[in-house]
This record gives C-alpha cells, sequence and structure tokens, in this order.
C-alpha cells in the first residue's frame, strides 16, 4: 500500500484492509508474538503512517506482547491468545469499535 502521508517508508504490506461505508478503509495488523517480539519501534511507524493516511486501524496483538504508545481515536489493539482463538469474538469486538468510530465521525444534525 502507497500513500502520500507515509512518512517512515513509501510502502507498506498490510494484512488485511477493509473498505467501510463512505470513504473509510480498516487496516487489520496480526502482531503474532514471536514475530512481533523485537519489531516494536517498526509497528509503531507502521501504524502512525496508517493513521497519517487516513486509515483506521486495528491491531490483534497476541499475548504476550504489550500495548503499543499510540494514542489515537483512529487507532485500536485488541488482545489475542494463539492457546485460546476467538475469531468471532475477536472479530466482533473490532466490528463494534468501528461502528462506534462511525458514528463519532458523522455529523449530527
Amino acid at each position: 500500500m502507497r500513500h502520500e502521508a507515509f512518512a517512515r517508508r513509501t510502502n507498506w504490506l498490510v494484512d488485511i484492509t477493509v473498505e467501510m461505508a463512505g470513504k473509510r478503509k480498516l487496516v487489520i495488523e496480526y502482531d503474532g508474538s514471536y514475530w512481533h517480539a523485537d519489531k516494536t519501534g517498526l509497528d509503531i511507524e507502521k501504524s502512525r503512517d496508517l493513521l497519517a493516511a487516513g486509515y483506521l486501524v486495528a491491531r490483534l496483538r497476541e499475548h504476550p506482547l504489550p500495548p503499543l504508545p499510540i494514542d489515537d481515536p483512529n487507532y485500536a489493539e485488541f488482545i489475542v491468545y494463539s492457546a485460546m482463538p476467538a475469531p468471532d469474538e475477536t472479530i466482533e469486538r473490532v466490528r463494534q469499535w468501528t461502528s462506534r468510530r462511525d458514528e463519532e465521525s458523522t455529523p449530527h444534525s
């Protein structure tokens, strides 16, 4: 994926993109604890670039990865457990979060 707002790289590979109602796009990243144990800095940079480009960013962070220090209303993290996967529950939590983001960003009359 490329965007002129990316400041840290010219392009990023993302795990999942979702076209939402309107012009919003959601990026879902899965951070497995083994592969992302030493990638905190890269995960932060990627998330900040995606946010700067206007994406909603949902990170599924496998326990025991620590949370990333990102404070943005268009960013959320969801803890997942490899030993107890609950994909339907996790996707429902992401769906609820994106619904709240849509409600908050829609102008009310």
